[in-house]
């Protein structure tokens, strides 16, 4: 099962490569099928696609990463913890950010201090 996820895994990096290198012009053909098919610089979007799709994940896992460190961990009081969920809820990402400068990086000077 293992050796099958690697190989899919594998399997879709090279696709995604491709992808964007072609975006970029690597291969240097005249046209393409989305040329042909009257949607000319089409590919250049499809190639960036691949890599937004990413970030998007990257940022929902981070968000989230955050929002489940906020539930789980114990505040002076509660009002601090239902004050920071409504901060991550409606600033979403932005919530986030404030909330990883604001209290992990200080919860791990405080642990580094303690040692």
């Amino acid at each position: 099962m293992i050796k099958k996820l690697k190989i899919a895994s594998f399997m879709f990096a090279i696709i995604s490569a491709i992808n964007i290198v072609n975006a970029f012009g690597f291969f240097k053909h005249d046209y393409d099928m989305l040329d042909l098919m009257g949607m000319p610089y089409l590919g250049l979007f499809a190639g960036f696609g691949l890599a937004i799709l990413a970030a998007i994940a990257f940022l929902f896992v981070f968000w989230l990463w955050m929002l489940i460190d906020c539930l789980k961990r114990n505040f002076k009081n509660d009002i601090e913890k239902v004050v920071w969920v409504l901060v991550m809820i409606f600033l979403h990402l932005l919530g986030a950010i404030i909330y990883y400068f604001v209290v992990k990086i200080n919860d791990k000077k405080d642990i580094k201090r303690r040692k």
